[in-house]
């Protein structure tokens, strides 16, 4: 794919683009109040270039250290509040949740997702909540569950001890094709390379200019045409799912659930459809490949806690595929899964716009403002974390040896993994389980390594990916 491939019209590429950005279901007010103080933080210039650098984590991380419970900045000419606390955080993202709307970096992603259902606001997010629901019901999980563990172990297959493979990359094969079977039932293992492929590019592309909001996409550069090239070849691939949708009729998935779906009497247009299956496909794959990316980093930094993990298995599982009703019986998996979850979230921050007037924390934040919080920031804070920047998958399990996500004892606030409130992750369940049981089937029989000097650093983008990928040597135990 290059500048010059006949298929790719990037001018109407970016016009589909810049369409979808300028959507909004709620007009977004903008704080222009002179008359309230501000608490202090970094400078704007340091902010922008913080937020759009590779370091971007550990400028948020940065902030929690020097800032409590929040920090006030700009981001162009919008104020911007970073709250660093997690009674702030639970208070506007939980006690307000309602009283917000999306951020620019959702804003921005409409670019790619369109108005599906983690960008669209109001009674249309509710509708699209409501539609999407029934898909991620604990009974429909435990069936996908199945595919699940049967993917897995036919991507199993495809390894051979000795081989290196980009762990990265791998990954998201595995999960794309896991969410094409069960949520579209379509098998995408043809377009997996492709989609990878598109998909690196329009993170490269686009990745952390989201913090720009709509402006990324009227700035002319060659990442922003990478970007663009990138969802054109993603979107044909998803037309022709849903053309072929059409054509086979009611297939029973979550796509002829959204194809048949109507609201008030309008059936969904091929555009809606488009918008939730872009969503689903990708957000659907990608942070659960990166949490099963950066967990076999970790086990292959932390040989004891691969030991640990695999007496688990080997007692459990003695060599069986595992199912969902081995979840509870799996605890220092899915302990192993929230460490790396912890370490590095991927979805790493997240941002909104208030609607109203919030007080927090004795400072008035008015209607209109930005308000960000870093899960990578407040995941890693000593102030709630013991030990907090090394890998313990220990903390996560209670005295009696049972799975919690309360079990380290950190105040509500510092782990927030898949958000909060009426915009918390559909598919959070749908993500446990998956890491769960894939981890779970491919560690009874391998355990990769790190290949011999490959240094692997985070780059921040709509998920925490890795800047050049993750060399393993695929290692049988």
């Amino acid at each position: 794919m290059t500048a010059t491939d006949p298929e790719i019209d990037l001018r109407a590429a970016a016009r589909a683009a810049q369409a979808r950005v300028a959507h909004s279901d709620v007009i977004p007010p903008r704080d222009r109040r002179r008359d309230v103080a501000r608490p202090p933080g970094p400078r704007p210039l340091a902010t922008l270039r913080g937020l759009t650098s590779a370091s971007a984590p550990e400028f948020l991380a940065s902030i929690e250290r020097d800032y409590q419970p929040m920090a006030h900045t700009r981001l162009g000419r919008e104020h911007a509040y970073i709250l660093t606390a997690p009674s702030a955080i639970v208070d506007v993202f939980i006690g307000h949740g309602r009283q917000t709307m999306k951020g620019r970096g959702l804003q921005g992603a409409k670019a790619i997702l369109g108005n599906g259902l983690l960008t669209s606001e109001g009674d249309v997010h509710l509708r699209n909540r409501r539609l999407v629901q029934p898909a991620f019901h604990r009974d429909r999980i435990a069936s996908y569950s199945q595919d699940m563990v049967r993917l897995a172990e036919l991507h199993s297959k495809g390894w051979h001890a000795g081989a290196e493979v980009d762990m990265q990359a791998d990954m998201s094969a595995l999960t794309l094709a896991i969410v094409g079977t069960t949520l579209f039932g379509a098998d995408l293992s043809g377009e997996a390379r492709e989609i990878g492929q598109s998909l690196e590019r329009l993170l490269h592309g686009m990745g952390s200019r989201l913090f720009l909001g709509p402006a990324a996409l009227r700035i002319k550069t060659p990442a922003r045409q990478r970007g663009l090239e990138a969802i054109s070849r993603i979107d044909a691939i998803v037309q022709r799912v849903i053309d072929d949708h059409r054509a086979a009729g009611d297939t029973g998935d979550m796509l002829s659930m959204l194809i048949a779906a109507e609201d008030e009497g309008d059936v969904f247009d091929d555009a809606q459809v488009r918008d939730e299956a872009m969503t689903l496909i990708l957000a659907g794959h990608e942070t659960t490949a990166m949490t099963l990316t950066w967990t076999w980093l970790l086990l292959s930094r932390n040989p004891a806690a691969a030991e640990w993990v695999h007496a688990e298995l080997d007692e459990v599982l003695a060599g069986r595929a595992p199912t969902m009703a081995d979840m509870a019986s799996l605890p220092r998996t899915r302990a192993i899964i929230a460490e790396s979850i912890r370490l590095y979230p991927p979805a790493w921050i997240q941002g909104r716009r208030l609607l109203d007037d919030v007080e927090v924390d004795g400072w008035t934040m008015p209607a209109g403002t930005l308000v960000l919080a870093s899960q990578y920031a407040l995941h890693r804070s000593p102030r709630w974390w013991e030990s907090s920047q090394s890998f313990r998958p220990q903390r996560w399990l209670n005295g009696d040896g049972t799975f919690s996500e309360d079990a380290p004892g950190q105040p509500r606030g510092a782990w927030f993994p898949f958000g909060w409130g009426n915009r918390r992750c559909i598919g959070e369940q749908f993500a446990w389980t998956e890491a769960t049981l894939v981890l779970a089937t491919l560690a009874q029989e391998w355990q990769p390594e790190l290949a011999p000097g490959a240094v692997v650093t985070p780059r921040p983008a709509v998920t925490l990916r890795t800047h050049n990928g993750v060399p393993m040597a695929l290692k049988r135990r």
